[in-house]
């Protein structure tokens, strides 16, 4: 990779230490899931999406920097950064260009080779009667949805926040505040701390901490299943 400067606000890395929760940690009433690096690890192919996509722009990252600075940033962003890298002037038309070039690589295989945890899944399936499940993602809604749907866990969702359905991303808390706000008028939850949230970026992360809620950090994805049973006997 280049050295040139980096955009502001990108490359910031996950937390990543788990929580230990204790009988002083407030009752869970509901758990909301990240999506890519999340509930799916999906990140290695919104990697290879956007190596394809650039392409025709002559520029490339590896693994190691896409991971450190561009995870948990939304599509426009990373367009933007790698017009910047490139040395390509960031024209709202390039922006876009890169965007659906990027999305369509990326959708063209998605629902075909991602996939979520069997031990998540049944965990999902056991308590999402007793206990408010939603997903809260900065992606597209077809970037999303198709897949919980192809992997059997969307009627289980209380409902799906995308990129879409908000006027600001994570890492602002907007999100995260529409599920809260959900969660109020549907299941009469209003401590945001009796919310359970997983995510694996600091910007998600932090989107989630600004809004009041329980944080889980999750990295890698394959970490989700366990840190799920852990936190089993605090959810309610």
């Amino acid at each position: 990779m280049t050295n040139r400067p980096n955009p502001a606000g990108l490359g910031e890395p996950s937390t990543g230490e788990p929580l230990q929760p204790t009988d002083e940690t407030p009752r869970i009433r509901a758990v909301l899931f990240d999506f890519d690096g999340t509930l799916t690890d999906s990140e290695w192919l919104h990697h290879q999406s956007w190596l394809e996509a650039v392409a025709p722009w002559g520029v490339t990252v590896s693994w190691d920097d896409y991971e450190r600075l561009l995870v948990g940033i939304s599509d426009t962003r990373a367009s933007e950064f790698f017009l910047e890298l490139a040395g390509v002037e960031r024209t709202p038309e390039r922006v876009l260009d890169g965007r659906a070039r990027k999305h369509a690589a990326y959708r063209r295989r998605s629902v075909r080779e991602l996939s979520i945890d069997p031990l998540v899944k049944a965990w999902i399936e056991e308590h999402w009667r007793t206990t408010p499940l939603g997903v809260v993602s900065s992606s597209a809604v077809p970037d999303v949805v198709p897949i919980l749907e192809r992997q059997g866990v969307s009627a289980y969702m209380r409902f799906v926040i995308c990129g879409d359905h908000v006027a600001r991303l994570k890492p602002d808390p907007m999100p995260y505040l529409l599920a809260m706000e959900k969660l109020a008028l549907g299941w009469g939850i209003h401590d945001p701390r009796e919310c359970l949230v997983f995510e694996d970026s600091e910007t998600g992360v932090r989107a989630a901490q600004d809004a009041g809620m329980t944080v889980q950090p999750v990295q890698p994805p394959s970490n989700l299943a366990g840190l799920l049973m852990q936190w089993t006997a605090r959810v309610h």
